[in-house]
């Protein structure tokens, strides 16, 4: 009897320390959503802080909507078909560069040419015409 009970307890004790594991992992899941989420409309706001190593400078100016040959100037950087696909770590690295400094630099860069070009940079918003999204009538309208 008293072997039977001790194997109770034991299971009792495993399964609550996997229901723990459980709500932690599940915890973690869903704050890395929310942050998820947060860069993400960030990101499609335009904002330069979400600018990371992994990304590269045609999907940063896709995304920034700058272009590449601004980008790469700005990083002086002239072999730009070697560099096309490297990330920002990829470049720090090739150029002896620490990455915060590049990944510094190319927030800086879109920054300023934001400044320099403010009707270009309006990120478009799904029904809402912009400048760069919509086409203007004859009237001088957009359509």
């Amino acid at each position: 009897m008293r072997s039977r009970t001790t194997t109770i307890i034991i299971i009792s004790i495993l399964l609550c320390v996997a229901l723990v594991a459980v709500v932690i992992t599940t915890l973690g899941t869903v704050r890395a959503i929310q942050s998820l989420q947060q860069q993400h409309t960030l990101a499609k706001a335009g904002d330069v802080s979400t600018i990371r190593p992994w990304m590269t400078i045609p999907y940063i100016a896709h995304t920034y909507h700058v272009p590449e040959s601004y980008l790469y100037n700005s990083l002086h950087i002239s072999d730009t078909h070697t560099s096309k696909h490297m990330p920002l770590h990829t470049l720090a690295a090739h150029y002896q560069r620490p990455v915060s400094s590049i990944v510094h630099d190319v927030q800086n860069a879109v920054t300023l040419y934001r400044k320099q070009h403010p009707h270009t940079n309006i990120p478009s918003h799904k029904g809402t015409p912009t400048p760069t999204s919509g086409h203007v009538t004859a009237g001088g309208h957009l359509r």
